[in-house]
C-alpha cells in the first residue's frame, strides 16, 4: 500500500495567466530593479513600461500564434512552378527543429517538476511559452529581452541557444555559473542555471566551501551508529554529493530511530554533483511488521512538519520503504555554524 503526501505538494492545479500576466510580472521585476525617481523619470518609467509591454506583448502574441495556429506563409515560388526545394536540406531543417523541440520539453518538464515552486525562472519567450505549457505559473516567468535585460531578479535561468547568443560567456561567468541540469547536446543544448545573485565569484566560493562542509557532515553520519548505509549511498556521502538539506534531515530522523539507507536519488541529467547535489533519499526502518509500519508513518510525519527549506518536495511511504526529495536548486550554506 503506498501513501502519498499531498500537503508536499505545492503544484495545485488552477487556470494559469495569460501572456498578458507573463508580461505584467516582466515590467514588475525589471522596474523593481530599475527604480526611477524625480517627476521626469516617472514619466520616463511610464514610456519605458509601455515600449516593454508592446515589445513583449508583440513577442509573447508571435509564440502564441506560432504554437497555436497552423501556418498560413503562402507557397513558395517553387512549388507554384511546380517543383520541389532540396529534400535531403528540407529534411535535415526539420529534424533539427524537431531536435530543438524535443530539447526545450526535456527542459521545461525538469523546471516544472523539479525547481521550487517558489523560483522565479527567466527564460527566452519561446521557453517561458513552454514552460507554462509545462504548468508554471506566469507569475513566475520572467521573460528575458526588451523587457528585462538581464536575469538579475530571478532564481534560475534556462539557458537555451537564444540566450547564450545574447549573453555570451556573461552567462556563466557573471549571472549563472551553476548548472543544474543540461539537456541536449551541441548548438542546441540547453542548461538549467543557478541564479548567483552575488555575482559569479561569491557563489563559486560559497559553493566550495558548502561541499566541504557536506564532506564533513556526510562522514560523521557515516558513524551514527543507529544507520546502515548501503555502498553506493556510504560512496556519495563519503565524497560530500549529498544535499545538505537531506543531510540535516537524515540526521535529524536517526535521532529518533534506527534505519537503513537504500540509496539516493539519480543524479539530474547532464549535471555533476558540485552543483547539483543529490537531492532525494530512498530509506528503511530497521524494524519490522506494524512496528516498521508505524515508523514510516512517524518519517513522513515528521517531514511535513517541516518548514521552507526543509519541507521536502515530494514524500511517498509505501510498504517497505520512505523516499522523499528536494526542490532545486539547492540552498548554500545550510551547514554552516552561525
Amino acid at each position: 500500500m503506498e501513501y502519498h503526501n499531498s500537503g508536499l505538494s505545492r503544484r495545485a492545479s488552477r487556470s494559469e495567466p495569460s501572456w498578458p500576466t507573463v508580461i505584467g510580472t516582466t515590467v514588475r521585476l525589471w522596474l523593481e530593479r530599475h527604480p526611477l525617481v524625480g517627476r521626469k523619470a516617472g514619466r520616463r518609467g511610464v514610456l519605458v513600461a509601455a515600449v516593454v509591454v508592446l515589445a513583449v506583448g508583440a513577442a509573447g502574441a508571435l509564440i502564441a500564434s506560432a504554437t497555436s495556429s497552423p501556418s498560413t506563409a503562402p507557397a513558395s515560388t517553387s512549388a507554384l512552378r511546380g517543383t520541389s526545394p532540396d529534400s535531403t536540406t528540407a529534411g535535415a531543417g526539420a529534424g533539427a527543429l524537431g531536435a530543438a523541440t524535443a530539447t526545450r520539453a526535456q527542459a521545461a518538464k525538469w523546471v516544472a517538476q523539479q525547481v521550487a515552486a517558489s523560483a522565479i525562472v527567466a527564460c527566452d519567450p519561446a521557453m517561458c511559452a513552454a514552460l507554462q505549457a509545462d504548468g508554471l505559473p506566469a507569475a513566475r516567468l520572467l521573460v528575458l529581452g526588451t523587457a528585462a535585460a538581464d536575469p538579475l531578479g530571478s532564481d534560475v535561468v534556462v539557458a537555451t541557444p537564444a540566450l547564450r547568443n545574447e549573453f555570451g560567456a556573461r552567462l556563466a561567468t557573471v549571472y549563472a555559473p551553476a548548472v543544474m541540469a543540461s539537456f541536449g547536446t551541441g548548438a542546441a543544448q540547453i542548461d538549467v542555471r543557478a541564479i548567483a545573485p552575488s555575482g559569479a565569484a561569491a557563489y563559486e566560493s560559497a559553493q566550495a566551501a558548502d561541499q566541504r562542509a557536506r564532506i564533513a557532515a556526510g562522514r560523521e553520519l557515516l558513524g551514527n551508529s543507529r544507520l546502515e548505509v548501503s555502498s553506493s549511498a556510504r560512496a556519495a556521502l563519503r565524497s560530500g554529493d549529498v544535499d545538505s538539506r537531506l543531510l540535516i534531515t537524515l540526521a535529524a530522523l536517526a535521532a529518533q530511530q534506527r534505519f537503513r539507507i537504500l540509496a539516493f536519488d539519480a543524479p539530474s541529467p547532464g549535471a555533476g554533483a558540485a552543483s547539483a547535489p543529490l537531492r532525494g533519499a530512498e530509506i528503511a526502518p530497521a524494524s519490522a511488521g506494524a512496528q516498521a509500519k508505524a515508523h514510516l508513518q512517524s518519517m513522513l510525519s515528521f517531514v511535513d512538519a517541516q518548514q521552507t527549506p526543509f519541507l521536502p518536495l515530494h514524500a511517498t511511504v509505501d510498504d517497505a520503504d520512505f523516499s522523499f526529495e528536494y526542490a532545486a536548486p539547492n540552498p548554500l550554506g545550510e551547514l554552516s555554524t552561525p
